[in-house]
């Protein structure tokens, strides 16, 4: 009987990340696995070519950070591979471990001590062309600096709004933590399935998030200026005036092999957008009560 075979991919721009690789890989062929290692930048393997590497693979390893894990995730989504992120960078809410603590967390997870976390994805679709599916965002902005797009909205048919704005984005709940928290977007807990409908900076109409279900068919109309829409930072494609793109969410689930409880989630995004005190505790020095 073969060795089971675990994937490591990295991003090879990112410093540090190949050396972590092949230390990580090292320690799966102590650990009887038969590791395959993947470059994954942007000139690198992606989307069918890494799901054909890692067919039959029971788990395929990121090193890099969230960018890295967005690339591997539509291969994870589509052959149901549990994904373990390896941060190398300063902030990163996909990833679980980060390189002091790398070995020891994969031993863990080979040991059979992580659960496996299902995140919801997105699909879209320009005029019903081929589907494109997000783990974290779709974003559909002006093609050219200095000008705004106008994008008319629609709930399961019925027209809310027009936005003339830099960009309007769809994310999904693990996207809750990327772009739209950068402009002032909510956090969702990352194993739902709703999305968040929300224009970037918009011109004389109204900047309120709003939250959907999943199941919500959002329709979004080029109504003025040339477009682009951009999936999960990845793939880009150009959007004509009158062009529709149509988002909601997806049946695919792109699965993680995490270590600590759900609350987990709510310690990583008070430690990394700083909400607690350095000590995680409460009350001002001194202890005094207020007067």
């Amino acid at each position: 009987m073969s060795a089971p075979r675990v994937v490591v991919c990295y991003h090879p721009g990112i410093a540090g990340a190949r050396e972590m690789a092949e230390a990580l890989s090292e320690q799966l062929r102590r650990s009887a696995r038969e590791p395959r290692v993947v470059a994954l930048g942007d000139a690198g393997a992606a989307g069918a070519d890494l799901a054909a590497r890692a067919e039959g693979a029971s788990l395929l390893v990121c090193v890099g950070g969230d960018g890295t894990v967005l690339r591997a995730s539509e291969a994870a989504a589509t052959t149901g591979i549990p994904i373990f992120g390896v941060r190398m960078g300063r902030l990163g809410f996909l990833t679980e471990a980060t390189p002091p603590d790398a070995e020891s967390a994969l031993a863990r997870v080979l040991a059979g001590e992580a659960r496996v976390e299902e995140r919801a994805l997105a699909v879209a679709t320009v005029d019903g062309a081929e589907p494109l599916y997000a783990l974290n965002d779709v974003v559909i902005g002006r093609r050219t600096l200095g000008h705004t797009i106008s994008v008319g909205a629609r709930l399961d048919g019925v027209l809310i709004a027009e936005y003339r704005a830099d960009a309007v984005i769809v994310a999904t709940a693990t996207g809750s933590t990327g772009y739209t928290l950068s402009i002032g977007g909510p956090v969702l807990t990352p194993t739902t399935s709703e999305l968040i409908l929300m224009p970037l900076a918009p011109h004389l109409t109204s900047h309120n998030p709003l939250v959907l279900p999943g199941g919500t068919r959002i329709s979004l109309e080029v109504a003025r200026g040339e477009g682009m829409i951009v999936v999960d930072g990845i793939h880009e494609r150009a959007v004509e005036a009158g062009q529709l793109v149509e988002v909601t969410g997806s049946e695919r689930r792109a699965r993680f092999a995490r270590l600590g409880d759900e609350g987990q989630f709510y310690a990583n995004v008070a430690e990394r957008l700083g909400w607690l005190r350095a000590d995680h505790t409460l009350g001002a020095a001194g202890g005094g009560e207020a007067g």
